[in-house]
């Protein structure tokens, strides 16, 4: 016997004519929906209050404005429409929006100050003429959400909207001037601009990977080594801007430390994804050893330990003299290294059960290939995506 699908009403205010609307959800989905857990409760709840969804108001508004007899249902199946019924894959719409702009923020204060000051103190401060009118700003206001799609085409815009929206956020939540509301709207919007920069070097990752131009490993600003330190973020979200080896006056570590948020840093010995990372032991049937290649990384990761062990408090202090304003205080003990070579793209059990184990056998170090900073990339795409169509 098929399942009707089971209605709910959404009542928000922020949804205006369209306040308590009645939406649709098939069974098997409305089963799912109440085991994903959210502030509201679970993600039915937040639909009843008109949130989990971004863009949900529109949806509604496009489809209903077409024609107010027509019916949402929202479904774990395929996206359809029946008649007068437009069946919507719910996971679907939620990846496909997440990535979009939703808040919107102006700051014509920066403006005014610098009017004023380039009036009273000409020879220190310069005016910017390139700001935006009122008029061009009230543009902008309608079209955000497109403009903001635009201008994060080019990678120096999508630095920019990065780098002002943190701190604005940064700012106003120092000086206590936002509500909850607003705070969690400049999270989104921050979020969202994580995900379109993510995305992005996700894609080139995989380019880099199975196009086929081949890259240096160390030789050049489009080399392996340029790319990873440029997109460290691979490793995840809690490392600070790398330290340059040049700027502490050592030679025997690796060119770049990874500082992490909590005070300590990390140290990356980059191979070709070219490279095996193991290959099979043939005096041991069903074993497996280090490649060639993944041996000397793994034998310069531990000279580079060893000697940062020894030099741990002059590093410390050569960083935090160089680096102390931007990075606070960093200590040196105990690094962790990682060795980055290879693919395991096709890898049988008993490979991925060699590697494991022969990782688990280092101390301090572990060895990574390029699929698994693939995988971990998407995780952290994934990740801010569910973040914001929670909110």
């Amino acid at each position: 016997m098929t399942r009707s699908p089971r209605k709910i009403k959404v009542n928000s205010k922020n949804f205006g004519s369209f306040d308590g609307v009645e939406i649709e959800i098939t069974p098997d989905l409305w089963e799912k929906l109440e085991k994903r857990k959210t502030n509201q409760g679970n993600l039915i709840d937040s639909l009843k209050n008109g949130r989990g969804l971004n863009g949900f108001k529109h949806l509604i508004e496009k489809i209903k404005t077409h024609n107010k007899d027509n019916k949402i249902i929202f479904t774990d199946e395929e996206s359809r429409k029946d008649g007068k019924r437009f069946f919507i894959n719910l996971d679907d719409y939620r990846k496909k929006t997440g990535s979009r702009f939703f808040a919107l923020y102006r700051e014509t204060g920066l403006d005014g100050a610098s009017f004023f000051l380039n009036q009273n103190f000409p020879d220190i401060f310069e005016y910017d003429k390139a700001r935006v009118s009122d008029s061009q700003l009230k543009k902008i206001d309608k079209n955000l959400p497109q403009v903001l799609k635009n201008l994060s085409s080019k990678v120096k815009n999508k630095k920019v909207i990065m780098r002002e929206t943190s701190q604005m956020l940064t700012d106003l939540r120092r000086e206590k001037k936002l509500l909850k509301s607003q705070i969690e709207e400049l999270e989104k919007l921050k979020n969202a601009s994580n995900i379109l920069f993510f995305q992005q070097g996700l894609a080139e990752l995989k380019e880099r990977l199975t196009g086929p131009k081949e890259f240096s490993e160390t030789s050049g600003k489009n080399s392996w080594q340029s790319w990873i330190y440029r997109n460290n973020w691979l490793f995840g979200t809690h490392y600070q801007t790398p330290i340059e080896k040049g700027r502490i006056g050592f030679r025997s570590i690796p060119d770049f430390l990874f500082p992490t948020i909590d005070g300590f840093f990390d140290i990356l010995e980059i191979k070709l994804p070219s490279a095996d990372a193991i290959i099979a032991d043939t005096s041991h049937p069903g074993s497996y050893r280090w490649s060639s290649k993944a041996s000397e990384a793994i034998g310069q990761v531990v000279n580079y330990l060893h000697e940062m062990e020894i030099h741990q408090l002059l590093i410390a202090q050569n960083i935090e003299r160089e680096y102390g304003e931007n990075l606070g205080k960093i200590f040196s003990i105990k690094p962790r290294a990682f060795v980055l070579i290879g693919e395991k793209d096709g890898w049988s059990p008993a490979r991925l059960e060699g590697l494991r184990k022969l990782n688990y056998s280092l101390h301090g170090i572990e060895v990574l290939t390029y699929t698994d900073i693939y995988k971990r990339g998407q995780q952290i795409i994934d990740m801010y995506t569910k973040e914001i169509s929670e909110t």
